[in-house]
């Protein structure tokens, strides 16, 4: 047997699951995307993370003024501020991991729903946290390069790395919930054949 071709051999179901998943996460990400800066409006999203951000630095001890001036600004004294942009809101992040759980074909809506909900409360928590601690390193050190290097490289790549976490763990508590009734579990993603062999020896063997 070709190798190749048994590699990047895949079914029609396969593909077909695979395409409604991207489909329907792409359709999800620009409805809402488009939504949320229609209805909402960007300088509205902006002031919402400024305000929270401002907020938590003040429980932590930093006293900040929020203002606007083209984008919100977290003011943490006079000649320090943060310019919270679109790229800082953590819309992007946080519609990508909705998107992706809302497209996970297979999974009940009910759990999608809930898994949805759950990961958008956490990926604005994380964003939060990321502007705060930027915010704390603006004002104890004043070193632009260690801050825009822990604000664009460190922080961004954490948060982007726990929204894969988050989905990782929601499909596996997802999945576990509903091992009981394996005909509601269909995986989003493409089963080899060698798996769907086995998973069917396994049944047997039971």
């Amino acid at each position: 047997m070709d190798f190749g071709k048994a590699l990047f051999s895949f079914e029609r179901q396969d593909a077909l699951k695979v395409g409604r998943f991207l489909l329907y996460f792409i359709v999800f990400y620009m409805l809402a995307s488009t939504g949320f800066r229609f209805f909402l409006g960007l300088p509205a999203i902006e002031m919402w993370v400024a305000g929270n951000a401002a907020f938590l630095l003040g429980l932590l001890g930093q006293p900040a003024v929020v203002s606007f001036s083209e984008t919100a600004l977290v003011q943490l004294q006079p000649g320090q501020a943060i310019a919270i942009s679109d790229l800082c809101t953590g819309l992007t992040e946080t519609l990508v991991i909705v998107g992706a759980i809302i497209a996970s074909i297979g999974i009940s809506w009910r759990k999608r729903l809930i898994g949805a909900a759950a990961a958008a409360i956490i990926a604005a928590l994380l964003n939060l946290a990321r502007i705060v601690f930027t915010a704390l390193l603006i004002a104890g050190t004043g070193n632009l390069a260690v801050v825009d290097f822990a604000h664009n490289i460190l922080f961004r790549v954490f948060l982007f790395v726990s929204i894969a976490g988050i989905y990782i763990a929601w499909f596996y508590w997802a999945a576990s919930a509903e091992l009981g009734n394996p005909k509601k579990l269909q995986s989003p993603m493409p089963q080899s054949k060698s798996a769907k062999k086995q998973r069917h020896s396994l049944k047997w063997q039971k």
